[in-house]
């Protein structure tokens, strides 16, 4: 699957799985497989080397984020696994180091709210030249738009175009309260930023936010996805969809593009076969003799697929050419 040609065609909905696998590898397949029955389009992994990313002597943190690792080995066959489920595979890079390796099984790259502005993961990344999706919490415009135009430059350099740059509205927060959401800003990062797709990352509880996102235009929608909102005491589980809400959600951003349908403005084709019969016609309230007057107030407007259609009443405001009965149509 093309990740660039599903967003021609439909929003795309990644499942962030990120780390709810808790570092085993047979529940990071299930989730792919859940995921790819739900009806997503994407699937969304992490990739760390902890002391690569993690202040050294913050011994407690490093210890507690080993837990979640997977090795670049397992990632490589996850990659291959989603693949033959016909799903998007991407993970994060937390390290440049990581990213050079995800280079070789992926051809997508997402950047997290907390590397948004670090540069020298943001130009390697850029430099593999591959589509790349950045989550713009924690920034404000002129801080999205220093980066976008950091990473455009280096494009610029390269001189391919095949690539794309898609921003998604995110609060960096777990979860995000509905008051914080403030899903107007993907209205407003996409009148700001017109030369690139904008999307949604979304931390909060439910599926409104999301949906409400589509309905203001995004493109790319990235909610997290678990087994159970039970299953440990991670912090992540609670805020992510389970299956069911998952799938729920997929169908109810299906719904919501069947009902955006497309941007202009005509009688569709249900509408057409109604025309006539809905619009009206001149008809005459009074008996009028050949060469006797007809005025306005003689008139009435009824619904008919024959007769003179209504803005068409100078036309026979002068004398009867014939005699008319009242409930006549005027033609």
């Amino acid at each position: 699957m093309n990740f660039n040609k599903l967003l021609k065609t439909k929003t795309v909905i990644v499942a962030e799985i990120g780390n709810n696998h808790e570092g085993n590898l047979s529940v990071a397949k299930k989730l792919i497989d859940e995921a790819k029955k739900c009806g997503v389009d994407a699937v969304k992994f992490q990739t760390f080397l902890p002391e690569k990313f993690i202040y050294k002597k913050d011994k407690k943190r490093i210890k507690q984020i080993q837990k979640f690792q997977l090795s670049y080995e397992q990632f490589s066959y996850l990659s291959r696994y989603a693949k033959k489920k016909k799903l998007i595979f991407i993970s994060t890079p937390f390290d440049i180091e990581s990213a050079n390796f995800l280079n070789k099984i992926q051809n997508i790259f997402k950047v997290s709210s907390g590397d948004n502005n670090f540069y020298p993961l943001l130009s390697t990344i850029a430099h593999f030249n591959k589509t790349i999706i950045l989550s713009t919490g924690l920034m404000k415009l002129s801080e999205i738009k220093k980066t976008v135009s950091f990473i455009n430059k280096i494009w610029k350099k390269i001189k391919k175009n095949k690539k794309k740059l898609i921003l998604l509205h995110c609060v960096s927060s777990y979860p995000v309260e509905s008051k914080d959401a403030n899903i107007k800003s993907i209205s407003y990062l996409k009148d700001k930023l017109k030369n690139n797709i904008i999307g949604y990352s979304d931390h909060t509880i439910g599926n409104s936010a999301a949906v409400g996102a589509v309905y203001l235009g995004a493109k790319v929608i990235e909610k997290h996805f678990t087994l159970n909102n039970n299953y440990s005491s991670f912090r992540d589980h609670k805020l992510s969809l389970n299956p069911k809400n998952m799938k729920k959600l997929v169908d109810e951003i299906r719904k919501a593009e069947e009902l955006l349908g497309e941007y202009k403005k005509k009688p569709n084709k249900t509408e057409e076969k109604n025309i006539n019969s809905m619009r009206r016609s001149i008809s005459i309230n009074k008996n009028r003799k050949k060469g006797e007057k007809i005025n306005l107030q003689d008139l009435i407007w009824v619904r008919s697929t024959k007769g003179l259609r209504p803005g068409n009443e100078k036309k026979i405001l002068k004398k009867a050419k014939k005699n008319y009965s009242s409930g006549d149509l005027l033609l």
